[in-house]
Parts: C-alpha cells; structure tokens; sequence
C-alpha cells in the first residue's frame, strides 16, 4: 500500500509564537478501514475527497468521514478542479456549480459549516482567464453556502518564459479581488 506525505501544517494558536506541526496523508484511494489504526500513528490527519480525486473513475472516500474521525483522525477536505481543457465553454458557471456541489458534498458527509473545503488544482504556473473563472466562481459559490474556501496548488515557482517565474499560489493570491481564500 502506497502513502502520499502531503504536508505539515502549523498553526499559530493565539497570536502565540509558537507553531505545532501536524503530519497528514493524502491518497486517491481510501486506504481501508483496518489501515486507519496504524496509519493514526504516524499521521495526525487525511486528505479526504469530496468527488472523484485525480485521475479516478469513483470516490472511494465517500461515506468514510465518520470512520476517519473516530481514528482520531483531522481533516484536509479536497475537492478535485477541472483540469484547463475542461473549461473551453463558460468556466464560471461550471466554478458555480462544482463549489455547489463541493458544499453538498460536504454537508452530506457531515462536515460542519466553516469548514475549510480545498480545491485541487493540478496545473500549474499562471492561472490562465478561464481558470481565474472558474476557481474563483467555485471559491464564491462555496463562501456562499457557509463554507470556507481553500486553493491546494502549487507553491513552487514555474518558468513562464526565459526571464520570468510565477507561483501558482502567488498568482491566483493576488487576482482574488478581496475574495477570502485560503492558500494550501
């Protein structure tokens, strides 16, 4: 069985400056339910999918929240984008109606309102019109429905041309237009 390391994430508790770091996983595939004891004691928290995660016909996530939270598990909600292809014909109304359909998901699993709920974005470099589109009319739709919403992109920067670099986060960051977003 194959385990993804997907990041540590600190959190500054109270303006305190002190951070804790916490290990999580990420996989497309729900590892099983006989996995979660072992895997509990390495990970503090689990990707978890609200639709088809990349590259992947079914949801195999789907229905395991209650599973993964009496592992003791925490959470990272991802839901997965469209790739740039898919977004030739009014990617806004398609961002509208997959950051509603991510908010149903969530609901659905049970997770409580203000949750942070990721979209994934697989491509990287500087977001082109229709990707603008669409992640921000998904981050509005889901704001809209009592969620948090988050970007899981690239930090690292890409060469765009022979002088320039852009970072995928920096890039969908400073074309938010004031929109609350959080960057992962």
């Amino acid at each position: 069985m194959r385990f993804f390391f997907l990041c540590s994430v600190c959190f500054a508790a109270c303006g305190a400056s002190a951070q804790q770091s916490y290990l999580g996983f990420d996989r497309n595939q729900y590892p099983g339910d006989q996995n979660l004891k072992v895997l509990r004691q390495t990970f503090s928290y689990s990707g978890f999918w609200l639709n088809n995660p990349p590259g992947e016909n079914t949801n195999s996530w789907q229905g395991k929240r209650q599973a993964i939270k009496s592992a003791g598990f925490g959470f990272l909600v991802l839901f997965n984008g469209r790739l740039d292809k898919q977004l030739r014909r009014n990617p806004a109304a398609l961002g509208k109606i997959d950051g509603q359909a991510a908010a149903a998901a969530a609901q659905r699993e049970g997770f409580p309102a203000r949750t942070i709920v990721f979209l994934d974005i697989e491509e990287g470099g500087r977001m082109l019109p229709e990707q603008k589109g669409y992640i921000y009319a998904w981050v509005d739709a889901l704001n809209g429905a009592g969620f948090r919403a988050g970007v899981y992109c690239s930090g690292i920067p890409a060469r765009e041309d022979k002088n320039t670099t852009i970072v995928t986060a920096d890039d969908i960051r400073n074309n938010a237009q004031g929109r609350q977003i959080i960057i992962g």
